[in-house]
């Protein structure tokens, strides 16, 4: 048995998981429904199992066929990817991956200055967090806030030690203190930074209930939000520098360290790369820059 099954059989399966339905991949692949059908029960054959449950006119996948699945996905979106660069290679292009937040807060107000300088790399910006996505070749570049990476197939440069603070609107109309009971103030969250507030109390000795309060998709909304007078948002002073000195955003309390920082990670064995290289040595020189 040939260690892999039909290509165009695992072509057509991917696009009947996507779709969940033989009918729309037949659509998607510009061939006949029975066409599908008859790639998709080959697959089945060769492997042995099912991967679709068929009922009432409808299919629905077995738990093997959600496992080939995301194995598809990730395997066409990476030949995807490669046959991209192959057929442009005149063209040099990164794959920026980062949180939103650090993405709208603090990458794109400076990325014209890397533009300027870099004018013939292209740049396509994601965001995510994902370190597997930079082992698959799917991103080139995470930019990530994280305890002190230890991957030895991971090549992470520091760009900044993390400090993190309550900020608030100059027109805040509550002052507040280190011995303040944080309950009695509007705190505003970020879910995709749940733990901020009781990171930073740990760290500063503040005391109240660090779970009340407005909660927001994500930083930059809360972030927003306190600057029109909703709030106090814990966030990272890099995020919120231009703000400050624009009078836009105060920090009453200043930044406290903690176990953080914000690191550039890359496959250990693409570091040396030109595109990747030139990245880096920017972004440690913006990271520099006060303000």
């Amino acid at each position: 048995m040939s260690g892999l099954p039909s290509l165009r059989a695992l072509r057509y399966f991917h696009q009947a998981a996507l779709h969940q339905s033989f009918s729309l991949a037949a659509q998607s692949l510009h061939v006949t429904h029975s066409a599908v059908s008859h790639q998709i029960k080959q697959l089945e054959e060769w492997l042995g199992k099912p991967l679709f449950l068929r009922t009432s006119g409808r299919v629905q996948l077995t738990p093997d066929g959600e496992r080939l699945k995301i194995c598809c996905v990730q395997t066409f979106r990476e030949i995807e990817n490669t046959c991209e660069k192959i057929r442009a290679p005149n063209q040099h292009s990164l794959i920026v991956s980062c949180a939103p937040s650090f993405l709208a807060q603090w990458l794109i107000p400076r990325i014209s200055r890397f533009t300027e300088r870099h004018g013939d790399v292209a740049l396509t910006f994601q965001t995510h967090i994902d370190i597997e996505r930079v082992r698959s070749g799917q991103t080139d570049v995470l930019i990530l806030s994280h305890e002190q990476p230890l991957q030895e197939d991971i090549a992470a440069t520091l760009i900044t030690v993390d400090y993190i603070g309550p900020v608030c609107a100059p027109k805040f109309s509550e002052c507040f203190t280190y011995q303040t009971d944080f309950s009695k103030l509007p705190l505003l969250h970020a879910d995709t930074k749940l733990h901020a507030w009781a990171e930073w109390a740990k760290k500063t000795g503040a005391h109240g209930d660090f779970w009340a309060g407005r909660h927001f998709d994500n930083l930059t909304l809360a972030i927003q939000a306190a600057r029109n007078g909703m709030g106090i948002i814990m966030t990272p002073q890099i995020l919120v520098k231009k703000e400050i000195r624009e009078g836009a955003l105060i920090a009453p309390l200043g930044f406290a360290e903690v176990d953080r920082a914000t690191w550039m990670m890359v496959k250990a064995t693409r570091k040396e790369e030109t595109e990747i290289d030139l990245f880096r040595r920017w972004l440690l020189e913006e990271a520099s820059v006060a303000g």
